[in-house]
């Protein structure tokens, strides 16, 4: 990992179609840091203004949550999202969840929300078998093409996912 621009990629994707959401992949640098990912989610919320419940699902979400709206006001004010007009639920993915102590087991549980059904919180995870391989070449590339073999490999995998859906 010396020398390189990007450690690690983060993702913001939708678990009921475990897809790729828009504006929804970055790069990490040294591990996942808050504001990596703090960037990630206000990017992607401006994609989905008409969404009104939002169940957001992160392996630290018990800790990312506790300042993530302080965090927005050192962005932009057109990434900033009035809380207002949508619910947020923050949730830890269910395979997470149990290395996690006994509070956050039960108030960030997929389980225990009505209307989740058997949603695992675990979308972001399974799209990495398929990129892992896309690793090895991205991280000798410059920045442009990184961003740009990212961006089609994972294009592909939304294209695949809509192209298999059922009527």
């Amino acid at each position: 990992s010396r020398g390189l621009a990007a450690t690690g990629a983060g993702t913001v994707d939708c678990s009921c179609h475990n897809m790729k959401c828009p504006c929804s992949v970055g790069d990490l640098q040294k591990g996942e840091r808050y504001i990596n990912m703090d960037y990630l989610f206000f990017s992607t919320l401006q994609h989905s203004k008409d969404v009104v419940t939002l169940n957001v699902s992160y392996d630290i979400a018990c800790q990312w949550s506790k300042n993530i709206w302080d965090h927005m006001t050192t962005y932009p004010h057109q990434m900033h999202v009035t809380c207002g007009t949508k619910e947020f639920i923050f949730l830890v993915p269910k395979f997470h969840l149990p290395a996690h102590i006994a509070f956050c087991q039960v108030m960030y549980s997929h389980s225990l929300i009505k209307g989740m059904g058997c949603t695992d919180g675990e979308a972001p995870e399974h799209g990495w078998a398929n990129i892992n391989p896309v690793a090895t070449s991205t991280c000798k590339m410059g920045p442009g093409s990184h961003c740009d073999t990212l961006d089609d490999h994972f294009g592909d995998f939304n294209w695949k996912k809509v192209t298999n859906f059922h009527e």
